[in-house]
């Protein structure tokens, strides 16, 4: 019998992040996938309940990593969007998945500017590098969310040494090495079960046109854009208004204080915007009751910048809104505002344009037939991005029983060789005050 870990990093219970949806949903897609398979959800910590993702998937908490290290020790593949340096000793007992579908560098390199210190910012990010080069050389699997990453992926693999002769004379694609599986949507249909914006939030009232920010606010979205168009349209639609979903991060990444919450608080105040047109919800909408606020949305926006970040993101806020056909507003430039464009299921911009984004907040708001057609067009798209669709590579990984990487036994130096830098960088960046809070 297969036994598989999925080992969340993230927390994993009534209120998540996507990093703990989609080990939650990759679970419970690997169950009905594979219904003879034991499959565990590792949480960290203790969590409220949450149901089980599939009737043979057992949640298990863990708190420290050498409990992960045990806990992969004793499983045929363990998945996880991370994997603690004390794995590098059970390499070879546990087939290791490594699911890869954030570009974790751009994102950090982003978050240093927020909470490093300048001078140790160099230091911090080459603790990082190490840290992402001892996952690579741990991975039997890599599963990223499109064909952007996995490019990006294989170059790195390459510049480390991960891709020899023999590992490309056994799958000259790579495909069984590291293949794609996007960030997915459930199958059931939108259900919502009541009202939780227009007469529930003070401000918010029968009649209103509801735009949706759905999800937090990181430090690579422009919020400064959208608060200063949302200035410019409610001068002659007062019955726009914006909602923020969430400013409490579950994993604590990003918190009501931090540096682009604390923007879009104070700008929108400064703009006479909160709580008339503008409104920031506190805390985390719970993951049971995402559905009531997509059922209320006439449209979603979300703004970036066109960099190095949006080039290799996949934006996990999207999806959902493909599955509650909900048109979508967003910035050019990354994989899913392609599609967004392409099909079309919305309108995207150019970065830091405010004409465009009014534009193009009034045409989905007022453009009937072109609506219809996003509609149309995201219910196909959440089709192609159904949970037990996309998990299919990882499945096959599993059940193959085989590694095509590099062998564990040529691995183990180099894993231990990185993991080992990575621990010395990151006591290096814990001896001297490097947070700027």
């Amino acid at each position: 019998m297969t036994r598989l870990l999925v080992l969340s990093r993230s927390a994993v219970g009534p209120r998540m992040a996507s990093p703990g949806v989609r080990a939650y949903q990759l679970a419970g897609a690997l169950g009905r996938a594979l219904p003879a398979a034991e499959i565990t959800l590792g949480i960290p910590g203790d969590r409220e309940p949450i149901a089980p993702p599939a009737p043979n998937v057992r949640m298990q908490a863990w708190s420290s990593n050498a409990e992960a290290a045990f806990l992969a020790a004793a499983h045929d593949v363990t998945i996880a969007r991370n994997f603690p340096p004390q794995l590098a000793r059970v390499l070879g007992k546990t087939r290791f998945a490594l699911d890869a579908f954030t570009p974790f560098y751009v994102e950090w390199m982003e978050l240093s500017r927020r909470d490093i210190l300048p001078k140790w910012r160099r230091t911090w990010m080459a603790s990082n590098r190490s840290y992402i080069n001892f996952q690579l050389t741990l991975a039997d699997f890599i599963f990223c969310a499109d064909e952007r990453q996995r490019d990006m992926w294989i170059g790195m693999m390459m510049a480390l040494a991960l891709v020899p002769p023999d590992v490309y004379e056994r799958d000259p694609s790579l495909r069984r090495v590291i293949d794609v599986v996007p960030y997915g949507v459930p199958s059931r249909p939108l259900s919502p079960g009541r009202r939780v914006l227009r007469g529930v939030v003070p401000g918010i009232e029968e009649g209103d046109r509801v735009l949706l920010w759905n999800g937090g606010i990181t430090e690579w979205n422009d919020v400064e854009t959208l608060l200063h168009a949302m200035a410019r349209l409610v001068r002659t639609r007062p019955e726009v208004k914006l909602v923020f979903m969430g400013v409490s991060h579950p994993d604590m990444v990003f918190g009501p204080t931090s540096g682009v919450n604390k923007l879009a608080y104070e700008l929108s105040e400064e703009l006479g915007l909160k709580d008339r047109n503008v409104f920031i919800l506190n805390g985390w909408v719970p993951y049971e009751e995402i559905d009531n606020y997509l059922a209320e949305a006439d449209a979603s926006v979300c703004l970036g910048y066109e960099n190095i970040e949006s080039r290799f993101a996949f934006r996990t806020r999207y999806v959902d809104l493909f599955r509650a056909r909900v048109p979508l507003l967003c910035t050019q430039g990354d994989v899913l505002a392609n599609r967004v464009h392409d099909a079309p299921m919305g309108l995207t911009v150019p970065e830091r344009d405010i004409d465009a984004v009014v534009d193009g907040i009034t045409r989905l708001l007022d453009d009937r037939d072109f609506v219809a057609t996003c509609k149309a067009n995201m219910a196909t798209m959440a089709t192609e991005l159904s949970w037990d669709t996309v998990v299919q590579p990882l499945v096959d990984f599993c059940v193959s029983g085989e590694s095509y990487a590099m062998p564990a036994g040529r691995r183990r130096l180099q894993s231990y060789a990185r993991g080992g830098m990575y621990v010395a960088f990151k006591r290096l960046c814990l001896s001297p005050p490097i947070y700027d809070h």
